[in-house]
């Protein structure tokens, strides 16, 4: 629609060069987008990233991560952000993780992740999080697990954010073969597939 203040989209631009260091184990990323406008100033934003992996002590496979952004908005103004993060490995397959994100406005998130793959067929994922703004701050704790099973694929996730909200979602992704003599549940299968369904009697387990 035309009028207000409503901004039109002409074009967008977006160069990226990434440089590896192996003998660092260490890469690098420069990234700048533009985005222009039919009736306002154009949209800039850049970014700096640096990702390395090391190890420290007893512990391998730590990796870390800095960004430096900068975004110059239509209209004026711009704001600055700095984004870190570590990965520590803890035990087989398991990992916990820091996060932290603040600009030049007064924001700042952090947030402690621990993610737990060890199980082939089943993930856990737990976060707890703080952010703090111009306007006030939060507190929030997540969480979700994925599973594989014999009758399908299902999935379970919770949120809560003490004195604003809480979520619960809860989800299945599979395939039902239905006859005259039962049903039974299964992996999701295309509709082509063959599906045989065999009678064990009083059996059980099979």
């Amino acid at each position: 629609t035309d009028g207000g203040d409503a901004w039109h989209e002409k074009q967008s631009y977006t160069v990226t060069y990434s440089q590896s260091v192996p003998v660092l184990n260490m890469s690098a990323a420069l990234s700048v987008s533009r985005l222009n406008y039919w009736n306002a100033q154009s949209n800039n934003n850049y970014m700096l990233s640096l990702n390395k992996v090391f190890s420290l002590g007893d512990l391998q496979g730590l990796s870390a991560s800095v960004s430096f952004a900068r975004n110059q908005y239509t209209g004026g103004g711009s704001q600055n952000q700095v984004y870190a993060t570590i990965s520590i490995p803890w035990g087989d397959s398991r990992q916990v993780s820091y996060s932290v994100q603040k600009d030049n406005r007064g924001g700042l998130q952090q947030t402690v992740n621990y993610s737990d793959f060890h199980n082939p067929d089943t993930t856990w994922n737990i976060s707890a999080g703080h952010n703090r703004y111009d306007t006030g701050s939060n507190s929030s704790v997540s969480g979700s697990v994925q599973s594989r099973l014999p009758w399908g694929q299902a999935a379970a996730d919770a949120t809560l954010q003490p004195g604003q909200y809480r979520s619960l979602g809860l989800s299945w992704y599979g395939s039902v073969t239905a006859t005259a003599h039962g049903a039974a549940f299964s992996q999701s299968m295309a509709g082509n597939e063959p599906r045989m369904m065999i009678d064990t009697g009083d059996v059980a387990g099979v």
